[in-house]
């Protein structure tokens, strides 16, 4: 039952960012996140002959901050989304050694190993983390690292707050400490972006695939939407975003 429904979740996901066809013009903060997390990568101790695994590149912000940028031997660029991958391929299509698949984070069926797995704001969608963590570094090389970005406790806090004591759609984000737990190197950045309305900060969510609900969630009456919409216009209409930037050392 739970394997059914982690999988009914995983192709909602896939179907929301396949329609995100204008991400990138609504993906400011992930942009920034994969430029801060591709410049970290690149001052890791990699072999020149680096084989590469992305997961959920999206259309290929991480992918630009690193190919061409650092050696490599082989990158494969993956998503669970198509038309996220098209969008990434008109970007890669004509670059040595890149490769484009179809493939779920959570389940990847590449044999490895990678010296390198990498991931931004993608993570967060996994639908057990820890396994999922678990998974990829059984991928890696002897001294393979594994190294992604996810949204952490505390992200749009300012939306659940709105909500007062009802259930968001947003889901429950893991603490720094939870993520340590796991075998994780953690640090913490704090990106905000401002909207013109709530209805805004909706729409923006969407054009990027990322208005999957929380499983269980119950839409609220319109009614009490609203009041949702505007106690969060009142306090400025602002989204936080606490990024985790979780590695692996050496294994």
């Amino acid at each position: 039952m739970v394997r059914a429904a982690n999988r009914s979740l995983s192709v909602q996901i896939a179907n929301a960012f396949h329609r995100a066809g204008n991400y990138d013009r609504h993906a400011a903060v992930q942009r920034e996140v994969a430029n801060a997390l591709a410049a970290h990568i690149r001052t890791l101790d990699l072999p020149v002959d680096a084989s590469v695994l992305e997961i959920g590149c999206g259309t290929g912000f991480l992918g630009e901050g690193l190919i061409g940028r650092m050696p490599f031997a082989h990158y494969w660029m993956t998503d669970i989304a198509p038309g996220m991958l098209d969008r990434a391929r008109q970007r890669f299509e004509d670059i040595d050694k890149v490769e484009l698949a179809l493939l779920d984070g959570a389940a990847p069926n590449l044999d490895g190993p990678f010296d390198l797995i990498c991931s931004s704001l993608a993570m967060q969608w996994m639908p057990d983390l820890g396994a999922a963590v678990a998974r990829l570094r059984g991928l890696l090389s002897a001294r393979g690292r594994l190294v992604f970005t996810t949204l952490a406790q505390g992200s749009f806090a300012e939306w659940r707050a709105a909500y007062g004591a009802a259930m968001p759609g947003t889901p429950d984000y893991p603490a720094p400490d939870d993520l340590r737990g796991l075998g994780l190197d953690v640090s913490i950045q704090t990106f905000a972006h401002s909207h013109d309305s709530a209805h805004d900060f909706l729409r923006a969510l969407k054009a990027i695939g990322a208005g999957t609900p929380r499983p269980g969630y119950h839409p609220l009456p319109p009614a009490t939407f609203r009041e949702v919409m505007a106690r969060f216009e009142a306090d400025g209409a602002r989204a936080r975003y606490v990024v985790a930037t979780c590695g692996t050392g050496a294994a």
